[in-house]
């Protein structure tokens, strides 16, 4: 990295001296957020200090989307993002990013009366054919292990690197200034305004919105969110699936965290829950729970005691308490400089909420509301 006083311009742009918003990070929730300011005629500059958008956690998510989910503020989110993620006229590249294999969501048998509430919810609102199984061995591919399962035959998957790519594209048609491998070194208040000092220059903003997930549990000087963040672990493996291993649609087990989604015909990305607080982001994969993974996932996908290792992956996800099981209580967390906020930690669902949380914290900057979602 370029020392601050000879650093090498900013790929993607200039770094102007003044902007409505500055977004530090462009990650998926970055890049929606600085799509639907730009859309709103608002001045953003997106400062990334990787070589590329979308290097982070949000290139090793599992891309996994549905309307459901156990925690009501986060469907709220995903019920409206999943419909964005379907409609073809809200991406630059002219088609839907969703990879419609279908979503089905085990839960333990009482969790049967909210499932089937969810499934009435998200009917109503998508038109599609969310419903309940209970009893079943398989559904869609998968083997149930007990328990009942919301299916959405409507929902699946998505490449966040590439929605991240498209929002950048039509935030920097609409006037965004967008430079990646430029790392920010402190944000600091000064006149009664937030200024970003990038080793490529500073920016005076009207306000600062710091996305970047697991990096807020040891930020940069002026950008600790309120409410404490740490980061946790999070490994997956791709398998190669052979024949006569079965199409399937996404996974997730809300009684064991395990989780699985096809990338490919003949590909399966899986992962279950790996409890390191606080390590590096750049640790090494973990043998031992990439077996483990393979081992729990069999009584779902009793083909993968055949199936190739193709490789594992480790990062990181940005949770929002310092116990890693709770959430900030809005979209917003405020930190020790004015009109500078943090994005609070998805605790893993930042892929899923990101077409709404952008579209509603966009909305509420153009109405001075910040204050309102923090």
């Amino acid at each position: 990295m370029s020392q601050a006083g000879t650093a090498a311009p900013p790929h993607g742009g200039d770094l102007p001296a003044d902007a409505d918003v500055v977004v530090v990070g462009a990650g998926i929730t970055g890049a929606s957020l600085a799509h639907h300011l730009a859309r709103r005629g608002v001045s953003v500059v997106v400062v990334e200090q990787a070589p590329q958008p979308g290097a982070g956690a949000t290139g090793s998510s599992g891309g996994m989307v549905r309307a459901y989910d156990a925690d009501p503020m986060m469907a709220e989110l995903a019920l409206p993002s999943l419909a964005t993620y379907r409609d073809p006229g809200c991406w630059a590249s002219g088609r839907a990013p969703l990879h419609a294999v279908g979503a089905v969501t085990a839960a333990h048998p009482d969790q049967e009366p909210a499932l089937l509430a969810a499934a009435g919810q998200i009917n109503g609102a998508l038109h599609t054919s969310a419903h309940v199984v209970a009893g079943r061995d398989e559904v869609a591919g998968i083997r149930l292990a007990g328990g009942v399962a919301l299916v959405e035959p409507e929902a699946g998957w998505v490449a966040p690197a590439e929605v991240t790519a498209d929002w950048l594209v039509q935030a920097r048609a609409d006037g965004a200034v967008v430079c990646h491998g430029v790392r920010v070194r402190a944000v600091e208040a000064r006149g009664g305004r937030p200024v970003v000092v990038t080793d490529a220059g500073v920016v005076r903003a009207g306000a600062v919105v710091a996305a970047v997930g697991p990096w807020a549990a040891d930020p940069v000087p002026g950008l600790r969110p309120a409410a404490p963040v740490r980061s946790r672990s999070i490994q997956v493996s791709v398998v190669e699936r052979r024949p006569p291993a079965p199409s399937h649609a996404t996974f997730v087990d809300l009684r064991t965290g395990l989780y699985a989604k096809p990338v490919g015909p003949d590909r399966t990305l899986i992962g279950m829950p790996h409890l390191v607080w606080d390590a590096p982001l750049d640790a090494p994969p973990d043998p031992a729970h990439a077996q483990a993974t393979v081992s729990a996932l069999t009584a779902h996908f009793p083909w993968l005691t055949t199936a190739v290792h193709l490789g594992t992956v480790r990062a990181a996800d940005a949770y929002g308490s310092p116990e890693g099981g709770g959430q900030a209580s809005g979209l917003l967390e405020t930190t020790g400089v004015p009109r500078v906020w943090s994005v609070r930690g998805w605790n893993g669902g930042g892929v899923k909420t990101a077409p709404e949380a952008g579209r509603r914290l966009a909305d509420a900057y153009v109405a001075d509301a910040f204050a309102d979602v923090a």
